[in-house]
């Protein structure tokens, strides 16, 4: 009975995942012409893409530090009654400022409710793990299967809203989903119990950070995430003016995002069986590579067709990389201080949206006219070459003793 309260509980937490997730991805392809609708410049179009980031950094430490005080089903009730508070409110504004107020809130509430999911998949592995013999790769599989819920949503979403929005409009997209995440509230208001963990003695908050900056595992995570986001909001930003560009419809458009959804959920389906046979430094390169080769295919391309391959590309790349990275922070942190670092993992998550695409606007709309794609692909170019022989040792290192365990 126990484990079955645990197996229902965990399909309950990936669901809630779905939505949560769903609710950013299916602005992909609208919110941006949405912007520009509403008279928004390539700077500021980054920027309403962007804030939503920058105030899901103060939802994420909230959120960490409410998690680490025994709580979570707190953030987790309050972030959702807020982010289905503020698509209800997308179909109010009437000019750029008024919509990038919406997307402050909404990022601050939807900070509070990532890493109370990702904690609490983790604490309901280890009571099936207690209950039943569990593989070595367990933990794997299942923040895969946290990708996979990402991955859906991300697959369905561009596509449902292109197809939305092309026949009632922006505004009233928005109100759909709004509906559609009542549903997740109320998953999470009657069906996810508070899960009391021990709160262990209290660590000055100095060493808590002292320890997240200490662990090679984190810092990796931390670095890598912050690259990977910023070219997916790069993406997010500016993909759907560039299709717009060639001729292609909201629906199309969705369904260029899609493909890279879609190529996202392979991959992390596969990476539970890869992990065991590759090396992560293997995986980090070859996801990398991807991820510059379709960023500049989208640069370069003059038809529909090619921004579907090239979107496909950067989903394998995608794929790839992020459940390494959930991996990563679950093995890099303590029980004591796993929400905090949870949290800073999403603030450097947010960091990358936040920054890079507005930056990307901005030196595209200047005298240098850089393309916003090639500005990322400098980016991962950059990442690459600060990470050291030493740091891949030590990451291969530490799985492997998981691995061999």
């Amino acid at each position: 009975m126990f484990r079955n309260t645990a197996r229902r509980n965990l399909f309950i937490v990936y669901v809630v995942v779905y939505f949560l997730f769903f609710d950013t991805h299916f602005q992909m392809p609208i919110l941006a012409p949405y912007a520009r609708s509403l008279g928004a410049t390539p700077f500021l179009v980054g920027l309403i893409v962007g804030i939503y980031s920058f105030f899901n950094i103060i939802g994420n430490v909230i959120s960490g530090h409410i998690i680490d005080s025994g709580s979570l089903r707190k953030p987790l009730t309050i972030g959702i009654l807020g982010i289905t508070f503020s698509l209800f409110t997308y179909s109010l504004p009437t000019s750029p400022y008024h919509l990038l107020a919406i997307r402050a809130f909404h990022g601050l509430a939807g900070g509070l409710v990532i890493p109370a999911t990702m904690v609490y998949l983790t604490k309901i592995s280890s009571t099936i793990g207690k209950i039943e013999t569990a593989s070595t790769d367990g933990l794997s599989k299942k923040m895969a299967y946290y990708g996979v819920s990402i991955g859906l949503a991300a697959l369905t979403g561009p596509p449902i809203a292109g197809l939305l929005s092309a026949s009632y409009g922006y505004a009233r997209t928005y109100m759909v989903v709004a509906f559609l995440m009542i549903i997740a509230a109320v998953l999470v208001i009657f069906f996810v119990k508070e899960r009391k963990f021990p709160v262990r003695t209290k660590i000055p908050l100095l060493e808590y950070y002292e320890k997240i900056k200490t662990s090679g595992l984190l810092r990796i995570a931390f670095k890598l995430v912050f690259v990977l986001m910023g070219a997916t909001g790069t993406l997010a930003s500016f993909l759907p003016l560039k299709a717009e560009l060639l001729g292609a419809s909201p629906a199309l458009t969705g369904g260029i995002f899609a493909a890279f959804a879609a190529t996202a959920i392979l991959a992390q389906l596969f990476w539970p069986w890869l992990v065991v046979r590759f090396t992560l430094s293997q995986h980090v390169l070859t996801g990398l590579t991807l991820l510059i080769a379709a960023l500049i295919l989208v640069h370069s391309s003059s038809f529909i067709l090619l921004l579907f391959f090239a979107m496909g590309l950067y989903g394998l790349g995608f794929g790839l990389l992020f459940p390494a990275l959930l991996e990563l922070v679950a093995r890099g942190s303590q029980p004591a201080w796993k929400g905090l670092a949870t949290g800073y993992f999403f603030v450097f998550f947010s960091l990358g949206v936040a920054i890079v695409p507005p930056l990307s606007g901005l030196l595209w709309q200047s005298q240098l006219a850089i393309s916003p794609f090639l500005t990322v692909v400098v980016a991962v170019l950059v990442f690459m070459l600060t990470v050291t022989n030493k740091q891949r040792s030590a990451i291969n290192a530490k799985l492997e003793l998981i691995k061999n365990k």
